[in-house]
């Protein structure tokens, strides 16, 4: 079950649109971290990141786009919080605000933080990095940063490289 929430955390991160799950997956997810099946207390933390990242996600991408793939579980968390704001009597083409695309125009790497590195802005973000985060950069910034040793691209399967050693701290 591990596995799945994980590739299912990137997967989801790779697509604009919301990817299909089961109907029964957080009822699964409930299950597995009730009965203790997991492995270790670290998989346990690790667990409980990506399935919260993984529904942040998804209900950022309802907000803002389609809601066709949305479980019924999501679908209840929209329900409750846009009848707090009196938004769901709203129509979709009258909302005023329009929010900028989950992906940007630009390609981005993820990269490891290799060392510990003084806060800094790109214009638009702030970014502080501390050894060993797993992050997303812009990757002119992730060349730069590379270049100097500070941060190390992470190839193929964004997972693949951790050691067992090492933990994962937060993606965005």
């Amino acid at each position: 079950m591990y596995k799945k929430v994980v590739n299912t955390f990137f997967n989801e991160l790779k697509n604009d649109k919301l990817i299909k799950l089961p109907e029964n997956f957080y009822d699964d997810v409930r299950s597995y971290i009730k009965n203790k099946e997991y492995g270790s207390e670290r998989e346990y933390r690790r667990l409980l990141y990506y399935i919260r990242e993984l529904r942040k996600l998804r209900l950022y991408k309802a907000f803002y786009g389609d809601r066709e793939n949305l479980l019924e579980e999501e679908r209840e968390i929209l329900r409750v919080i846009e009848d707090v704001e009196g938004i769901s009597s709203l129509r979709e083409e009258e909302r005023v605000e329009v929010p900028k695309p989950i992906n940007t125009q630009r390609p981005i790497d993820i990269v490891r933080v290799l060392t510990n590195f003084p806060e800094f802005t790109d214009g638009e973000r702030v970014y502080n990095l501390e050894k060993n985060d797993i992050i997303s950069l812009d990757r002119r910034i992730a060349k730069i940063l590379e270049k100097h040793k500070i941060v190390k691209r992470i190839k193929g399967e964004f997972y693949e490289d951790e050691k067992e050693d090492k933990e994962v701290l937060p993606l965005l």
